[in-house]
C-alpha cells in the first residue's frame, strides 16, 4: 500500500500562493502545462493538493511566473515543509480524516473550551481509556487500545521543542464528574495540576459560582497558526460528525464565546488552588 502524505497548513498556504501567482499572470493550468511540457491535469492536481509538489517542479513554476527572492526563498521554504508523513497515518482507519491532527500539529496556539468533556490532549492514559470505552461502547478491546495510543501520541505536541501555546477553559463539572474510578480521577487531577505549571499551558476552570456562561453552549477548539496569512479554524466534534469553521463571521462568534468563557473562569493561580482542593476531596 502506498503511504499517504498529509498536506500541512504551510503546504496549503503554498498552494494558495501558487494559484494566486498563476491567476495574476492571466494563465490557465493548461497554459502552464503547455509551457512546461507537463500533462494537462498535473497542475490541477497540484493546486488541489492531490499530488505532491516536488521542489524541481516548484522551481519550474516559480521561474515561469518570474518570482525572485526574497519571495522565491520564502516559497521554497514552504515547499520543503509542505508534505508530512504524520504519525496519525498509522491510525487512519479509526478516524474520518486527518485535518484535525494536521491542524493540531501545525498550530501555534490551541484554545480548548470544555464545558462537558476534558480535552484529549490533557487526559492521562487511564482516564482516556475509561472515557473512550464510555463514549464508544461498541468498540472492541483492540480498537480501544489503538484509540488510547493515538491520544497519547497526540500529546507529544506539548513536550516538543516548539510547543503550541495552549489555553484550556474547563467547566468545574467536568472535573467533578467521576470517570468511574477514584484512583483514575485522582491521577487525572494530579496531571492537570502538573500541566498547569508549564509556561505554555494556561489552564482555567469555570467554577459553579460563575453561573451560566456563553461557552457553556458547546465544546469547541480554536486553532491559530504561526503565519498571519493562515486564518484560525474552529473545530466542533459531535455525535454525527465533525465541523470545521473558517468563515470570519462564524469565527467571530467562537472568539466571543472564548472571551466570555475566560471572563467567567478563575485565574491560573485560583485554578491551581481549586485543583488542589479537589485532590484533597479525593484522598
Amino acid at each position: 500500500m502506498r503511504t499517504r502524505l498529509s498536506l500541512s497548513v504551510r503546504g496549503k498556504r503554498l498552494l494558495r500562493e501558487l494559484k494566486r501567482l498563476r491567476t495574476e499572470r492571466g494563465m490557465s493550468p493548461e497554459d502552464v502545462a503547455g509551457q512546461l511540457g507537463w500533462h494537462r491535469t498535473k497542475l490541477y492536481r497540484i493546486e488541489r493538493g492531490q499530488s505532491r509538489l516536488i521542489l524541481d517542479d516548484l522551481d519550474e513554476l516559480l521561474e515561469l511566473y518570474g518570482v525572485r527572492s526574497p519571495e522565491r526563498e520564502s516559497l521554497f521554504k514552504l515547499g520543503k515543509e509542505a508534505w508530512k508523513r504524520g504519525w496519525w497515518l498509522a491510525y487512519r482507519d479509526l478516524y474520518q480524516g486527518e485535518s484535525f491532527f494536521v491542524m493540531e500539529n501545525d498550530a501555534a496556539r490551541i484554545s480548548f473550551h470544555a464545558p462537558t468533556l476534558l480535552p484529549g490532549l490533557l487526559q492521562t492514559e487511564h482516564y482516556a481509556r475509561r472515557i473512550i470505552r464510555t463514549m464508544d461502547p461498541i468498540c472492541d478491546d483492540d480498537e480501544v487500545e489503538r484509540q488510547v495510543s493515538a491520544r497519547v501520541e497526540r500529546q507529544g505536541v506539548l513536550s516538543r521543542a516548539d510547543p503550541p501555546i495552549v489555553t484550556a477553559v474547563i467547566d468545574e463539572g467536568v472535573l467533578r464528574r467521576s470517570s468511574g474510578s477514584r484512583v483514575t480521577d485522582r491521577e487525572q487531577l494530579q496531571h492537570l495540576l502538573h500541566l498547569s505549571q508549564f509556561p505554555h499551558i494556561d489552564l482555567r476552570v469555570v467554577p459553579f459560582s460563575s453561573g451560566v456562561y456563553m461557552g457553556q453552549a458547546g465544546q469547541f477548539t480554536v486553532f491559530e497558526f504561526p503565519d498571519d496569512g493562515d486564518s484560525p479554524v474552529a473545530y466542533q466534534e459531535g455525535l454525527f460528525g465533525d465541523v470545521y469553521v473558517e468563515d470570519s463571521d462564524d469565527l467571530a462568534r467562537y472568539t466571543l464565546a472564548r472571551t466570555e468563557s475566560l471572563g467567567a473562569a478563575l485565574n491560573p493561580q485560583e485554578t491551581q488552588a481549586l485543583l488542589s482542593d479537589l485532590l484533597k476531596e479525593n484522598e
